[in-house]
């Protein structure tokens, strides 16, 4: 989904998620990372959406808990994409 964020007018703002896989059976801790948003609500929301999707229905615990972190975008370079290896034997 595209989006315009003001990047090179102010903050940009990213959602953290920390998150564990099933942690009774020694689940592995992960982190991820959101964004960018043009606003801090809209990180936010992703950290409370994950903090509800991974939570028990049993105990209302959940796997899930983030923060929303702030920062300025100010190095954009043109992007290149890889070359595509030519297929050995293929069909012309």
């Amino acid at each position: 989904m595209a989006r315009k964020i003001m990047a090179e007018h102010g903050a940009v703002y990213r959602a953290v998620i920390n998150w564990t896989e099933v942690p009774g059976k020694g689940g592995t801790p992960h982190t991820e990372f959101e964004g960018p948003y043009a606003e801090p609500g809209a990180a936010q929301s992703r950290v409370t959406f994950w903090e509800n999707y991974l939570r028990d229905d049993e105990t209302g615990e959940t796997r899930a808990t983030g923060h929303v972190e702030e920062g300025v975008v100010s190095n954009w370079t043109p992007y290149t994409p890889a070359k595509k290896r030519s297929r050995k034997g293929s069909r012309t």
